[in-house]
């Protein structure tokens, strides 16, 4: 399947040297276009998620794909990784994109570039954590929910979604 990307924009891997970058693209993304679904304790729990030092090491091991813009400012990402309780599976995650260039396709053509890395490394079901305000993205991509949950972050719990599909 053919990625449709907005004109001007780049796709390139994940290098530690983007952490910053990625930090402040994924707290501000949240903050903004997760705040119709999360109250401000949430959302300050997700900030310090963000900036512990464990994050570090989860973005370097989810084989992130960044969006440029013409001018090299990130304005996109998602990932994925394998998950050994999964056979077989992959998990997409770290999909997040600039409230400035939200509701452009970015996020689903981020998220197909990641479905399509983790198929051509060998992983034919996909699976992802939807953070609620996320869900109807997945849906329209193809996911199924297969239950309802609360991810801890930074001492708060957020509303998620746990959703399944195969990969194309």
């Amino acid at each position: 399947m053919a990625i449709s990307l907005p004109d001007a924009v780049s796709l390139q891997a994940y290098t530690s040297a983007d952490l910053p970058a990625v930090r402040a693209l994924h707290a501000l993304a949240f903050r903004q276009l997760a705040a119709s679904h999360h109250d401000a304790a949430q959302i300050a729990a997700h900030e310090a998620l963000i900036a512990a030092d464990d994050y570090a090491v989860d973005v370097a091991r989810s084989n992130l794909i960044l969006a440029r813009d013409q001018a090299g400012s990130l304005i996109a990402t998602a990932g994925w990784l394998p998950m050994p309780e999964r056979p077989n599976t992959a998990r997409i995650r770290k999909v997040f994109v600039h409230p400035g260039w939200a509701r452009r396709g970015l996020a689903t053509a981020l998220v197909q570039a990641a479905e399509q890395a983790a198929a051509a490394a060998g992983y034919p079901q996909l699976y992802v954590r939807a953070n609620i305000n996320a869900v109807p993205l997945y849906l329209k991509m193809g996911y199924r929910a297969e239950a309802e949950g609360l991810m801890p972050a930074g001492g708060a719990e957020l509303p998620v979604v746990y959703m399944t599909r195969p990969a194309r």
